[in-house]
């Protein structure tokens, strides 16, 4: 019987901390975060909602900024804490009425969960890839509950057609590996 060895250096594995390249992508992803805990800030503040909104719109600006946070952590010093003016500003103004503030952040719920699939596919470090997976499965169930509201449509949450903001986010690369070591 004869053994043959193999010279192939075994796959390494991924980075656990955030590559600079991650870093960049993360700190768009908190930008985002905290922009739209901004923009539930202003539906809060209103005077609109009833109170049912109200603590309904507080829990899920809760999470926005507890994911800004968790970003914040992961990054370190090359956490920016800002928010993306540019994104806030697009939609401030559209928030006019209590409909038009649902409809409003469930949209933006859809773009980040786009966003963060992006984000989610271009990261290499397994830790930011982790923390990117766990709120994008919150952020659908946000957009599902808008999607349950009187005057909503619950296809509008589950057929997500948003685009991506995430800026050179691209498709991670594909392994020709067919075979699973024993």
């Amino acid at each position: 019987m004869t053994t043959t060895i193999s010279s192939a250096a075994p796959p390494t594995a991924p980075p656990k901390m955030p590559t600079s390249a991650d870093a960049q992508l993360l700190s768009f992803a908190q930008s985002a975060e905290l922009s739209v805990h901004d923009l539930y800030n202003i539906a809060i503040n209103s005077g609109l909602l009833s109170a049912d909104e109200k603590l309904m719109m507080q829990m899920f600006s809760d999470h926005h900024k507890e994911y800004a946070q968790s970003l914040n952590g992961l990054l370190g010093k090359d956490a920016t804490n800002t928010r993306n003016e540019s994104l806030y500003l697009t939609y401030a103004s559209q928030l006019t009425s209590a409909q038009a503030m649902s409809r409003v952040l469930q949209s933006l719920e859809n773009i980040l969960v786009a966003t963060h699939t992006d984000i989610l596919s271009s990261l290499e470090g397994l830790d930011g890839a982790t923390l990117v997976a766990s709120i994008i499965t919150v952020e659908a169930r946000h957009a599902a509950v808008f999607g349950t509201l009187p005057n909503a449509n619950l296809s509008s949450a589950l057929n997500n057609t948003a685009s991506s903001l995430a800026p050179n986010a691209s498709p991670a690369t594909t392994t020709s590996e067919t075979t699973v070591a024993p």
